[in-house]
């Protein structure tokens, strides 16, 4: 039967094998796959890519229209034809007449209240709001893949500590069975030191499961089979020095949202000028040339030919029409004054939000600090316990707390360094630098 520190070392081996048989994916290589793949990003791009296909004067009714028509016709039917006296009258079946015409026909609004030009004016607003929406979704997907990465990072680094602390376990759950083979210690030593081992097998197990975990949501994001294995850079920079009302200026200009809130306010006041338009006259143009061939096998007119221009103009004024115009023109009212204050109300949460994340990120940089400091503290405390603990001067308990002590100092401390990370980033995010300063253009 094969001992726990043989189990035990045998899974650790088979976590580091994996993981050293792949190549290392760094961060701009997710992210690069995640802008390409993301599905979310994928649509946000084609809604823009139809917004500025819809952004041209033609489609907003500034280009006259040409179109083409053509007709024939063919008869062949019974006729009966009484003329006034001294005219023969006519009565035959299968009379033919054919009739050929076609015109090309040109259609122009000359004036509806500028309404057209606003039109025009509303489609590239449109385009702008599909563009802010694709940085937005961007913005959003590459948060998400950043704090995956890093996470995947901290969990390689759990794993790591847990190992070492499964393997010191296991040589200590080792040593005291050899001690208690030679009545060095008594079983319940032994027994402490196999719970000790259990628990940290169980730990060992479960960070695995989390990071495996991990590793599905960041395949999906990256448009990969959630079954692809990945080996993540467990390498962090960090930035020195970040000035927090500079960050909260560049996010009154920057910031996708706000950005976003203040093309609506435009968007909604190009609204009211469409509705206003449709108080005005409206002017159209109409003008063709025709070509128009007429047959007849009986009849007083024989033929007809006739091939020429024509043309005219239409005025329609809107005099009553059940108040629909009025109730526009006051919804375009209310929804540019909605707009207004949406802008408004985004301004202070940006600003709320940029400070927020600075106060974060000022503080995990200090707890990172005091974590750093921290795990040389518990690693000085460890070694020392344990040379005593093997030269029999303390308890296994005591021993075993140091151990967690020790385990525990660095998981903060790996988890701080990776947490301050993320929220430098939420803080260029909030600002509206994430994606520049990742060098990614949406």
């Amino acid at each position: 039967m094969r001992t726990w520190r043989t189990l035990a070392l045998s899974a650790s081996s088979l976590f580091i094998a994996g993981v050293f048989a792949q190549d290392t994916l760094q961060l701009a290589d997710a992210i690069q796959l995640a802008m390409a793949n993301e599905h979310g990003i994928r649509i946000a791009k084609n809604d823009a890519a139809i917004a500025q296909a819809q952004a041209t004067v033609g489609n907003a009714g500034l280009l006259p229209s040409l179109d083409a028509s053509g007709r024939a016709n063919y008869s062949n039917q019974y006729s009966k034809l009484d003329f006034a006296p001294g005219i023969q009258d006519v009565e035959r079946s299968g009379v033919e007449s054919t009739t050929l015409a076609g015109q090309v026909g040109l259609a122009y609004t000359l004036f509806n209240g500028m309404g057209n030009f606003a039109t025009y004016e509303r489609a590239q607003l449109n385009e702008l709001l599909a563009d802010l929406r694709t940085r937005a979704q961007v913005e959003g997907t590459l948060s998400q893949v950043i704090a995956l990465y890093y996470g995947i990072a901290a969990m390689d680094e759990d794993v790591a500590i847990t190992q070492r602390i499964l393997e010191i376990s296991a040589d200590r759950f080792a040593r005291q069975e050899g001690k208690a083979s030679l009545g060095g210690v008594g079983r319940l030593d032994v027994l402490n030191a196999k719970v000790d081992l259990q628990a940290d097998s169980t730990t060992y197990i479960l960070a695995k499961q989390r990071r495996d975990r991990s590793v599905r949501d960041l395949n999906v994001l990256m448009g990969r089979s959630s079954a692809t294995s990945m080996q993540v850079s467990r390498r962090v920079d960090h930035v020195r020095v970040l000035a927090e009302d500079q960050l909260v200026q560049e996010a009154m200009n920057g910031n996708v949202l706000l950005v976003s809130a203040t093309a609506q306010v435009r968007a909604a006041e190009v609204d009211q000028r469409i509705a206003k338009a449709l108080r005005w006259p409206k002017l159209d143009l109409n003008a063709a040339y025709g070509i128009n061939d007429q047959k007849n096998e009986v009849g007083v007119v024989l033929g007809t030919y006739t091939q020429g221009f024509n043309g005219g103009l239409t005025v329609s004024v809107p005099l009553f029409n059940g108040g629909r115009i009025t109730t526009q023109m006051e919804a375009a009212r209310l929804r540019a004054e909605n707009a207004v204050i949406a802008e408004q109300q985004a301004r202070l949460q940006v600003e709320r939000d940029v400070r927020n994340a600075y106060a974060t990120w000022s503080s995990q940089r200090e707890v990172l600090r005091i974590q750093s400091d921290a795990v040389n503290t518990a690693q000085i405390n460890f070694e020392r316990t344990r040379e005593l603990f093997q030269a029999g001067q303390l308890t296994g308990l005591q021993f075993r707390q140091a151990q967690l002590d020790l385990a525990n100092a660095e998981r903060q401390s790996v988890v701080s360094g990776f947490d301050t990370k993320v929220a430098e980033l939420i803080l260029l995010r909030a600002s509206g630098g994430l994606t520049s300063a990742l060098g990614i253009q949406p």
